[in-house]
Order: C-alpha cells, then structure tokens, then sequence
C-alpha cells in the first residue's frame, strides 16, 4: 500500500490540476505497465483519466511530460527511455542521414509554377522534417509538446523547405494586451497558433517564395488545424531574432510587427530570462480577423502617442 502521506494534496502541471487520488493512480499504473515503456504508460494513464484533446484524441505527449516532471520530484520512477538519439556538440542531431542532406541539395534559381505542402506527422516524411530542421535552422528541432502540425514544403516537387505551426506562447503581455482589450479575444490559447519553425533550405535562391509560401501555408493550417483539433484558430504569431533577421518575408506577407518579448522562456512551472528579445509578428487567419487586427494595432499605438 502506498503512503498517502507522502503525497501533495493536489498538483498542478500543464495547466491541469491532479488530485491525490489521481497521482496516487498514476504510480499504480506506471508500477503495474513498468515493463510495456513510457508511451504504453502514458496512454494508459490518459485512457484512465480520460485526459484527451477536443478532438478526443489522447494527450500523451503531454503526458510523458507530465510523468518526466513527477520524477524529477520523486513521485514516480520511470522506466529507461526506449528512444536513443545520437547528439553531437552544440545539440543537433548527427546521424548519417543527416550529415548526407547536403550532397543531395541541388540549386533552386527558378519560380515554381506550384507549391505544396506535404503534412509530416508521424510518418517518415516528419522524419525528413526533423532532420532538415535540425541541420539548417538556427534554433534546431526540438520536440514539441501540445499541438503541432509540421510541413514539408515542395515546389515543382522539388523538396525546397519545411514549416511547422504549434501552440500559442504561454504568457505574452504584449500580445495578451493588444488581443483582450481591443479585439475583445480571451481564449488566446486557443484561438493563437505559433509559427514555430520556418526554413526554406540553403540551395534555394528565389526572390519572393519565402513570403508566397507563408501566405500559403497560413491557408492551409487552418484547414488541418481544424481537422485534427477540432479548434479552429483566427491568428498566428511567430518571433523574429533582430539581431539575425529583418522579418522581411513576414512583412512581405502583410504580418504585423506589435512589439518585442521580454526574453523570458518557459521551462518547467517557471519562466527564465533568456536575455534575448525577439520581435513579435501577428497575422489574421481570415480577411474580417486581419482587418480587426490592424485597427486594434492602429488604436494601440494611438495611445502610446
């Protein structure tokens, strides 16, 4: 038998609160599944507290995060994780498919009579995703918790790109700001998806096609976001490194500039100063949405005047 004792009350993690009951079934059904791996444990768990997204698929991913945090306090053991990735200096994935993309890179000079996004989720082509984020942006690939859809972008079936969209930021004082009193938004968790990662790869030199493929692409988001999460969202924002970039292809794209992040990062239940801010683009996701926001930016700048 467990000690209760030993137990909080309740605890709050990923914005859900687990009563004692709830962690004390939770290290039952880790116990009882050790051997079956994380992931059989976390849909079973997800299963029992019927923790699932509004289109009633489980929420998993957040639940190995959720369990990963309860180890570090000393709630659950784990089992060793099943998955081995092989690193090298600086974070970025080293495998030998990886270190090979760039021989099968070939120019990219022309305009494309067609553009198309191949969905990547879970299948070889996310794969393909994660290894050319990986190796070409900046910030790498990490693993997403939460909603994400992932893209591999094409152009006369010419692999020339990858784009992915994932949940809104957590807290946001601008944007929070500028969406709750002028647009009369307040569910931004729902409503906001992020532009989380963008490349369009190194072979590719073709005037213009980064901001055509983010008008595209933006079309389409809402069409899957819809499909796979049953939510469907009104704006997108993304964060653009000044100190790197320009914003060029957003502004391009008719995205709007409405201030800068504080640099702080969510890590855990804390927030940590990265030290580094970034400009933060906004960009409707329907015609009467971009209207509305350009007033609400119009009228926010007024009254700093």
């Amino acid at each position: 038998m467990m000690n209760k004792q030993k137990f909080p009350k309740q605890l709050t993690l990923r914005s859900r609160t687990f009563s004692q009951e709830e962690l004390l079934l939770i290290c039952r059904l880790v116990k009882k599944h050790f051997d079956k791996g994380r992931t059989c444990i976390s849909m079973v768990i997800c299963e029992e507290l019927e923790w699932r997204q509004p289109n009633g698929w489980l929420k998993d991913r957040a639940c190995r995060d959720v369990l990963r945090r309860l180890e570090e306090k000393g709630i659950v053991q784990l089992p060793p994780s099943m998955v081995k990735r092989e690193r090298k200096a600086g974070g970025r994935n080293n495998s030998k498919k990886t270190r090979n993309l760039e021989l099968i890179l070939s120019p990219v000079t022309g305009y494309p009579k067609s553009l198309d996004f191949e969905l990547a989720k879970g299948d070889r082509a996310e794969l393909l995703w994660n290894s050319l984020v990986d190796t070409y942006h900046y910030l790498g690939h990490k693993v997403s918790v939460g909603r994400c859809l992932k893209y591999l972008i094409r152009a006369d079936g010419v692999l020339v790109g990858a784009i992915s969209f994932s949940s809104a930021s957590w807290h946001l004082a601008s944007r929070n700001k500028l969406l709750e009193k002028f647009m009369d938004l307040t569910q931004i968790r729902d409503l906001v998806i992020n532009n989380s990662r963008f490349l369009i790869l190194p072979n590719v030199v073709v005037p213009n096609l980064a901001s055509t493929v983010l008008s595209l692409a933006t079309k389409k988001v809402v069409v899957d976001w819809t499909n796979y999460y049953s939510i469907t969202p009104q704006i997108v924002e993304t964060f653009v490194d000044s100190e790197k970039f320009l914003g060029t292809c957003y502004r391009a794209a008719n995205w709007l500039e409405i201030g800068e992040t504080k640099g702080y990062a969510k890590k855990g239940a804390s927030f940590h100063n990265s030290q580094t801010s970034k400009q933060i683009f906004l960009y409707g996701l329907s015609k009467s949405v971009r209207k509305k926001l350009l007033n609400a930016t119009k009228r926010e700048r007024l009254n700093h005047v």
